[in-house]
């Protein structure tokens, strides 16, 4: 089987976001120190990734904070072949779906595979990154 054809098409972008996040700075905050939080809602106990302000299946104000873990089985992945212009500086790359215990599946960049060796049911590990400007993120690695 012969590799696909690689398309290319990068254009600089910049995109600035003004996204409040007085509710759930603490996700970022145990991001920085390397933890994987979420909300809990304190009403109904419904985990929410990304985390929440206010709880998706009740409505509730009221959460709590609570570990993701770092463990995770890769369960879908697609692999980004023309990247999109917000990407200008990347190659292409793997995006993933990751299930943690508990169900909660969580979307991030997988890093340190190759599109043939990825597969659904790998062992994964989330980690806390920074970008060139200082900015917490997280990424998917093998476990």
């Amino acid at each position: 089987m012969s590799d696909p054809p690689v398309l290319h098409s990068r254009r600089s972008l910049t995109l600035r976001f003004d996204i409040p996040i007085s509710r759930t700075h603490e996700f970022w905050d145990a991001l920085k120190e390397g933890r994987f939080e979420t909300t809990k809602c304190s009403k109904c106990g419904a985990v929410t990734f990304p985390p929440q302000s206010d709880c998706p299946r009740c409505m509730s104000q009221e959460f709590t904070w609570t570990s993701l873990g770092t463990e995770a089985v890769l369960r879908t992945f697609t692999y980004v072949q023309v990247t999109p212009a917000s990407f200008v500086e990347n190659d292409p790359y793997i995006i993933a779906i990751g299930e943690f215990p508990g169900g909660v599946k969580v979307l991030a960049w997988l890093e340190g595979v190759q599109r043939e060796d990825a597969k659904p049911g790998m062992k994964l590990r989330i980690q806390a990154r920074a970008s060139k400007e200082g900015n917490p993120y997280y990424v998917f690695v093998l476990a």
